[in-house]
């Protein structure tokens, strides 16, 4: 566990954060399959997360108002972002829209019983869900577990006809041309790569992509903007095709 923001001011605060990952801790704690970040400001309520994570290998860092989650998720590039409805220096709903407008990271708000206007507000500014707040880690773990993988872990660089990711160095080009494409925009351009022409469904998809099934309306807003940043070729048209009632599969001229 990684704490960021001053030190525990009270003893109890202090006795919390060394159980969970004290200097010279022995435990043996499971191999490491994911991780988030946590913005909450109660340190039992996020104790008691950060110790049900450990258990199953997600690692938590722990934030203790806004300011700090907002560097955490640049630097740490969490799974996911958990954050409750009230935080300090900077609220939900901007963390949430400051967030979403720069990745497509998962933001579970943490609610708890008449937080449901701040809620929808941070619904609203970008946040994927609300989730009950004491947290209960079976409603977090699908998305902070890492994902299984689609793609040989030493392949790097992807081709299909002209589009070429770079995924490694997060970087995508069409015939040379520079496209600027989020974290989870990228993923899927790879995966339907990957496919060579066959028709992937929106479950399939969202499993590989996200780690997790998701809505299929979430998948079909992600190909939406992904072909409308890569655009049509005059030779082979929409990169991305969608096949009704099946899913979606890249031309097949540029998969030969």
């Amino acid at each position: 566990m990684r704490i960021i923001g001053p030190e525990p001011e009270s003893a109890s605060e202090t006795r919390q954060a060394d159980e969970v990952n004290g200097p010279g801790e022995v435990n043996a704690r499971p191999t490491r399959r994911g991780n988030l970040v946590l913005a909450e400001s109660d340190p039992i309520v996020a104790t008691d997360l950060i110790e049900a994570a450990a258990e199953i290998g997600i690692e938590t860092t722990w934030c203790r108002d806004g300011a700090e989650a907002l560097l955490a998720v640049g630097a740490e590039l969490p799974n996911v972002l958990v954050i409750a409805t009230h935080t300090d220096t900077v609220d939900t709903p901007r963390i949430s829209a400051a967030v979403r407008n720069r990745s497509d990271l998962p933001i579970l708000v943490g609610a708890t019983a008449g937080e449901e206007e701040l809620a929808r507000m941070a619904l609203a500014s970008g946040a994927s869900a609300v989730i009950s707040r004491p947290y209960d880690i079976n409603a977090i773990a699908p998305f902070a577990l890492d994902s299984n993988g689609y793609s040989p872990h030493e392949q790097s660089v992807f081709t299909a006809g002209p589009i070429q990711v770079d995924r490694r160095g997060y970087e995508t080009r069409v015939r040379g041309n520079f496209v600027q494409l989020t974290q989870r925009e990228l993923e899927l351009l790879v995966f339907l790569i990957v496919q060579r022409g066959s028709v992937a469904s929106s479950e399939e998809i969202s499993t590989a992509v996200w780690g997790h099934p998701a809505h299929t309306n979430t998948v079909a807003v992600h190909v939406k903007r992904l072909r409308e940043k890569l655009g049509a070729d005059p030779e082979h048209g929409e990169y991305i095709r969608t096949i009704r009632g099946a899913g979606y599969r890249l031309a097949p001229s540029i998969c030969a």
